[in-house]
């Protein structure tokens, strides 16, 4: 009784539209008065009573989510299983048989086209400050995002510790006598007079490049 109770108090979301929307909006300002209230007070603000910064849309589709259809649900059950008890009650007694049949949930389609309808009047987040839950999770997001970026800082190019290493192979070999090996593993060419050097390699590039040094 207490479940069936309770339900009809908060049972306004299962309506139609027309009639969930008005008593929303009643239900509304008395909460917002009352945050007046505590404003004029000194008060901090009971949860949907700020006037300003409260989101009826996202409360609305929060309290059909969390509220309305788990005590919608549970409510079904039980009807469900009370009328299962019955129909065994029924057949072990002998009496009339009751053809067990679940019962019929209608405030389902209307739950559904109501949070639709909802979420339609919900203003995008990039738009319109988030609730202070939401706002809560947002900070969090934030935070752990800080925390990648400061276990994983970007790096940085040295334009002066950074070289390709042929940049520093070649200042090596101006402060060097004897030239290093080339890169392709030919032999080691020792800095002669041109007239001295011995005939070109296969491509002709070695000696062409000796041949022009001073």
């Amino acid at each position: 009784m207490t479940l069936i109770l309770h339900c009809a108090d908060i049972s306004h979301p299962t309506k139609t539209w027309g009639l969930h929307k008005k008593w929303t909006d009643n239900l509304m300002e008395e909460f917002f008065c009352q945050g007046d209230k505590e404003t004029s007070l000194g008060l901090p603000n009971s949860p949907l009573c700020n006037r300003t910064e409260t989101l009826v849309p996202e409360s609305q589709v929060g309290f059909i989510d969390f509220i309305i259809v788990p005590s919608m649900n549970l409510l079904g059950d039980m009807f469900d299983a009370l009328l299962l008890l019955q129909n065994e009650e029924a057949n072990a007694t002998g009496t009339k048989s009751v053809n067990y049949k679940k019962v019929d949930r209608p405030w389902d389609n209307r739950l559904s086209e109501n949070r639709k309808r909802w979420k339609e009047l919900v203003t995008p987040k990039d738009e319109t400050p988030v609730t202070p839950a939401v706002n809560g999770r947002v900070k969090e997001e934030e935070t752990e995002s800080v925390k990648e970026k400061v276990s994983h800082p970007p790096t940085k190019k040295n334009s002066t510790t950074d070289q390709p290493s042929s940049r520093k192979s070649s200042s090596q070999r101006n402060s060097q006598t004897d030239a290093p090996s080339s890169l392709n593993g030919g032999p080691k060419i020792l800095e002669e007079d041109p007239k001295t050097v011995s005939s070109p390699t296969a491509t002709g590039q070695s000696a062409a490049v000796v041949g022009a040094c001073p």
